[in-house]
């Protein structure tokens, strides 16, 4: 397992690396070309960085054992780094908007054969990248979520290539403003998600892919489990999903708590991937006073004061 982990981050510190340096050579490039295309695919790159930086800096960070002070250790440092990261972006992409409806109106000639030249070698590292992260992209959503954004960034390459022949051959000035709009709607499309899907883990909302009723059905098909209440699924980072609840159960399985417990664990693990949840077992019965739910939807009328 160590082993794999140091393979994993030393493929990714390269991946990061060589994104970086893409990234860096598009905005000198940019600047030099007077492309705005070039300088969007930079953004675009700096998306592809980012998240690859995520991903190594979750795979680092989330081996630090908790302290007494962070009880959860340091996993939702990515999730403020990709709020902030999205929020920048999206200040860049709206840079990018209002120069492209600039030259459009007024078009820049830019040096189309150099231009066409940085982006091959931009092409050339982008697969490069890819063959890095071939067969790791498995194991971490992360990194498959990281492919699929090099893979979309290779094709920008391939974009800027043809715009630069077709201005190196034409003079229509006007396709360098034009592949800029369409790679700033991919930035921002990108930058809009990841920081929906952080607001989203920061306000403990349930991750993607689990509802929490068919969480509730499942554990009531158990063995002894008569009710489900305080019910709570969230997310500490993209990889990392948190369960507690409440669960009724019938005087037999007070006795075998031990087994209720590993059913409904072993249940949470496979079926919906979560790994660290708490568990609070309740007689079958309503104490004095106490608030308790008897139904399996919220939508039947669902709490009401138990009194014997």
């Amino acid at each position: 397992m160590h082993d794999h982990e140091h393979g994993l981050r030393q493929r990714l510190g390269w991946a990061v690396g060589l994104t970086v340096a893409i990234c860096v050579a598009e905005l000198i490039g940019g600047w030099w070309t007077r492309s705005l295309a070039l300088l969007s695919d930079a953004v675009h790159v700096a998306t592809d960085a980012l998240s690859l930086g995520l991903t190594l800096a979750a795979v680092f960070w989330a081996r630090r054992p908790p302290s007494d002070r962070l009880t959860f250790g340091w996993h939702r440092l990515e999730i403020f780094a990709a709020a902030f990261n999205g929020g920048s972006l999206l200040v860049v992409s709206l840079w990018l908007l209002v120069e492209a409806i600039g030259r459009l109106v007024a078009p820049v000639p830019v040096k189309a054969t150099e231009m066409s030249l940085i982006a091959v070698a931009g092409l050339v590292a982008n697969l490069i990248v890819l063959a890095l992260l071939h067969g790791i992209g498995l194991h971490s959503l992360n990194v498959r979520s990281a492919v699929l954004h090099i893979v979309g960034d290779a094709a920008s390459s391939v974009g800027v290539l043809v715009a630069g022949a077709l201005i190196a051959l034409t003079g229509w000035f006007w396709l360098d403003p034009t592949l800029s709009l369409v790679i700033t709607a991919a930035i921002a499309y990108q930058a809009l998600r990841v920081t929906w899907e952080a607001a989203h883990i920061l306000m403990e909302g349930a991750p993607t892919g689990i509802d929490t009723r068919v969480v509730r059905d499942a554990l009531l098909t158990l063995p002894h489990v008569r009710q489900v209440h305080d019910l709570h699924v969230w997310s500490l980072c993209s990889q990392c999903r948190c369960l507690s609840a409440h669960l009724v159960v019938s005087d037999e399985g007070l006795q075998n708590v031990s087994e209720v417990l590993a059913r409904a664990q072993a249940l949470l693990r496979e079926r919906f991937v979560i790994h660290h949840a708490t568990l609070q077992l309740e007689p079958n019965r309503c104490a004095d006073g106490y608030l308790c739910a008897n139904h399996r939807h919220p939508n039947d009328s669902a709490w009401q004061c138990c009194v014997e």
